[in-house]
């Protein structure tokens, strides 16, 4: 049991019938997740004004599922770290270009760096990898989800089609950790297949 009262979700990808389904997963996930730590924050929603300032100061819309699991969930330090939408000094939901300023100099020489740099442009940073400055990017236009690495080409993939299917992987590996089964990749490459496991995770 989490200290919800909620039964440990099953290790297995579930078939959603409805949002509601989806996101009472998320949540049970989450804070199966949470329970493994010694005095785990609790589950703390974001108020809803704090999220519509957010709105402004990007001068965009959330991704639906992204907004509805800050208001409903909320939570941040999981399998992985998931942006602030209040302004932090780490690791807050801001465009790629203030989270990751070094990424002009990165494009600089690149024989692309103009379709780059407009692509960048409509990235904003929801999801922080590990706190190793790889970020998950959602397209401000399209939804898309991107995944930005600094350290290997290609610097940008698009690997998800919605902020969703991030957020079910996500929700995916805390509970592989609440099963004690962390190390286990096998399930996640039968869902992603290898290529998406190994720009993600190598």
């Amino acid at each position: 049991m989490t200290s919800d009262n909620q039964a440990l979700p099953p290790l297995a990808w579930p078939a959603f019938t409805d949002e509601a389904e989806r996101l009472a997963w998320w949540r049970a996930c989450a804070q199966a997740y949470l329970d493994l730590w010694n005095n785990p924050p609790p589950i703390t929603p974001v108020p809803l004004k704090e999220i519509d300032a957010l709105e402004q100061r990007l001068n965009c819309a959330l991704p639906s599922l992204l907004r509805r699991y800050h208001e409903q969930i909320g939570a941040l330090e999981l399998a992985e770290r998931l942006c602030s939408v209040t302004p932090e000094k780490y690791a807050s939901i801001e465009p790629l270009l203030n989270a990751y300023p070094g990424i002009s100099d990165i494009l600089e020489d690149a024989p692309d760096a103009e379709q780059l740099l407009a692509l960048v442009d409509q990235l904003v940073a929801f999801g922080d990898y590990l706190g190793n400055g790889n970020l998950w990017c959602f397209h401000r236009e399209t939804g898309e989800v991107w995944y930005f690495d600094h350290d290997s080409s290609p610097m940008l993939t698009q690997i998800f089609s919605d902020a969703g299917q991030y957020l079910d992987v996500l929700m995916f590996k805390c509970l592989l950790a609440a099963h004690d089964e962390e190390d286990n990749e096998d399930l996640l490459r039968e869902h992603l297949g290898d290529e998406i496991v190994e720009k993600w995770m190598y």
